[in-house]
This record gives C-alpha cells, sequence and structure tokens, in this order.
C-alpha cells in the first residue's frame, strides 16, 4: 500500500508522542517533587539561618559593652541585620519559585496526560482509516496520482509537524519557567550586591583597624561610653515592653525622669511655655557623643552622632536633658550623658 516514507513518517510521529508520554511528563512530575524538595530544603536553612545570626547579633550587643570591643559588636549587629534581609529576599525568591514554576508544572503535566493520550488514540484510529480507504482505491485501480501526493501522506506529514510543535512547546515552558527563576535571582542581586560589597569593604576595614589598637588603661570617657552603653540597652528594652501605660507616665512630674524620659508638652507652638517651666536659658548648643535611636516613645529625641543639639534646660534631671535637633527642629528628652559642648566635642575626636 505505502512506501517506506509513509511508514517512516508514521514510526516519527509515534515516536514522539511515546516520548512525551513516557519521558517528558514523568520527567515533569520528578522536577516538581524535586523542586519541592529545595524549596522545604531552604525554609529550614532559613530557620537555621535566623537563630544562628540572631546569636551573632547578641554577641555584637555584648562586645558593645566592653571597653576594648564596641566597634567589632557594631560590626557583627550591621553582618546580622544584613544576613537576615538578605534570607528574606531569597524567602521571597523561592516563593515565586514554587508558586510560578513548580505549581504550573504539576498543574500541566496533570493536563497534559489526558490531552497526549487522547491525541495519540484520535492519530492512530484516522491513520488506518485513511490507508484502509486508499488501500481500497489501489486495489479498484481508481486511484492514479502520486501516493506521495495522497490525502494520506498530507495527513501523516501534517501530523508529524504538529506533533512536533507540541513536543517543542513543553520544552520552550519549562525554559522560560526557569529563566524566570534565573531573572528573579539576578534582579536579587543587581538589588543588594552593589551596597553589600560596600557594607562588606566597611566591615573589613573596621575589623583591621583593631589590629593596631593597643590595650589601655579604661579612661573616664570609656567608663561614660559603657555605662550610655548599657542605658541605651535599657531603653531599648523597656521600649519594646507594649504593656507599659504610657497614660500613667505623662502624670508625674517633669523633674521626676523616669527610664523612658519625662513627657513634656509635644506640640511646638506651646514650646516656650514649655521651656519657661523648665528654666530656659536661650538654648546651648551641643554636638552628639553618639546615637540616641528612634524608639515607640515620641517624648525621646532622636539624633545621629556628630548632630547639632539644643539644650533647652539648664541642668540635667535624673540624667536626662530636654531640647531639640537643629535639623528637624523636634524637640524631646535624651540622655544627658549622649552630648557634649561643640568644643568638648570637638577635642575628643582630637584625642582618639
Amino acid at each position: 500500500m505505502s512506501g517506506a516514507s509513509s511508514d517512516q513518517l508514521h514510526r516519527s510521529t509515534l515516536t514522539v508522542y511515546s516520548n512525551l508520554m513516557e519521558h517528558f511528563n514523568p520527567g515533569l512530575q520528578n522536577l516538581v517533587a524535586l523542586g519541592n524538595s529545595y524549596v522545604k530544603a531552604f525554609q529550614a536553612l532559613a530557620v537555621c539561618s535566623e537563630a544562628y545570626f540572631s546569636a551573632v547579633a547578641k554577641m555584637g550587643d555584648q562586645a558593645l559593652h566592653t571597653l576594648s570591643s564596641r566597634s567589632l559588636g557594631d560590626v557583627l549587629i550591621q553582618i546580622s541585620d544584613t544576613q537576615r534581609r538578605l534570607t528574606a529576599e531569597m524567602e521571597g525568591v523561592f516563593r515565586w519559585f514554587q508558586i510560578e514554576v513548580l505549581q504550573a508544572m504539576e498543574k500541566n503535566v496533570k493536563l497534559d496526560e489526558e490531552y497526549i493520550d487522547g491525541s495519540r488514540r484520535v492519530y492512530e484510529l484516522e491513520v488506518r482509516n485513511q490507508a484502509e480507504a486508499l488501500e481500497k482505491q489501489l486495489r479498484r485501480g481508481a486511484y492514479r496520482d502520486s501516493l506521495e501526493n495522497s490525502e494520506y501522506m498530507l495527513y501523516l506529514r501534517q501530523s508529524q509537524q504538529e506533533i512536533l510543535k507540541e513536543e517543542e512547546r513543553r520544552y520552550r515552558f519549562l525554559a522560560e519557567k526557569h529563566c524566570g527563576l534565573t531573572q528573579s535571582l539576578l534582579f536579587l542581586i543587581n538589588k543588594t550586591g552593589a551596597s553589600l560589597q560596600q557594607k562588606a569593604d566597611g566591615w573589613k576595614e573596621k575589623v583591621n583597624e583593631t589590629r593596631g589598637s593597643r590595650p589601655r588603661t579604661p579612661t573616664h570617657l570609656d567608663q561614660e561610653a559603657q555605662l550610655r552603653g548599657s542605658v541605651s540597652s535599657l531603653l531599648q528594652t523597656v521600649a519594646r515592653d507594649e504593656d507599659m501605660s504610657w497614660a500613667r507616665r505623662e502624670q508625674q512630674a517633669l523633674g521626676r525622669v523616669p527610664s523612658r524620659a519625662p513627657s513634656p508638652l509635644p506640640s511646638r507652638s506651646r514650646s516656650s511655655s514649655v521651656g519657661e517651666s523648665l528654666g530656659l536659658g536661650g538654648g546651648r548648643a551641643m554636638r552628639a557623643l553618639v546615637s540616641h535611636p528612634s524608639s515607640s516613645n515620641p517624648k525621646l529625641l532622636p539624633f545621629s552622632r556628630g548632630e547639632t543639639v539644643t539644650v533647652l534646660v539648664q541642668e540635667p534631671r535624673n540624667g536626662w536633658l530636654y531640647g531639640r535637633t537643629d535639623s528637624s527642629l523636634r524637640q524631646g528628652w535624651f540622655p544627658a550623658a549622649y552630648v557634649a559642648p561643640i568644643e568638648d566635642f570637638s577635642n575628643t575626636l582630637a584625642t582618639r
């Protein structure tokens, strides 16, 4: 009936169907299983990473309260925070991978098994019908055209092209999904790479600076700095205590300064009356020796190291001063040990 060309086309088409059903779809199912294990492994890694770098941060906090290693403690805390942010960014990439790649592949496998199996049955049935029809025409001598131009051969060629396109479409889907994964990782690298390199260089420089330092007897400034660190740690601990009631604290007298600082009138429009009640002398310009970080208490005045702070009270109240920052004009309380007169601040820098 048909020559070697028709048999070859038919066998080639059936081979593609078999490859999709016996190799591609099972391979995709295996990728889904391995991918889910990959996600679970990263999730376990993220948990261990969080525990590890939290411990690193605690070690850094301990170093902050020593006389010898405060700068190293700062480096350890920054490294811990940066690593935890990177892990959080990677968790976002893995969530995308699980939803956009693994779940999409799993869905396609289930749908494709039925589609490919049904398409193959339809193809084989149509081939038999057309082959039988052509055979009858040849026996009757009613078919005089070339076999290569027969409807049967046209159907074989068309069917082969269609299944080859289906095969290509499936591999393209797999490649596109993993191109998206690579793009997500590349976006993360571009987003964090430059700043991370800059931070890493800065940390290395700080660590190397400590190699040249010599042990020395603690000075008065060292003892004050250690005290400031203890006070700062206490303030941060108290600021995290959400059960404390600020309504009760605001009823205390201004002269009784609590650990979170007193509660002056918050409105700038009434700052003159506050200044009078606190004994303002026009204000004195001071310079911040260390940073006073923001907290949940709006009555505290945050500022950065080296920032100019105008003190609005003549004397500290239980170790606290009231003033404003020149950069934001915000007013609030802060530890007196955190600032020094501008000329003393310059002398302190010169002696370091």
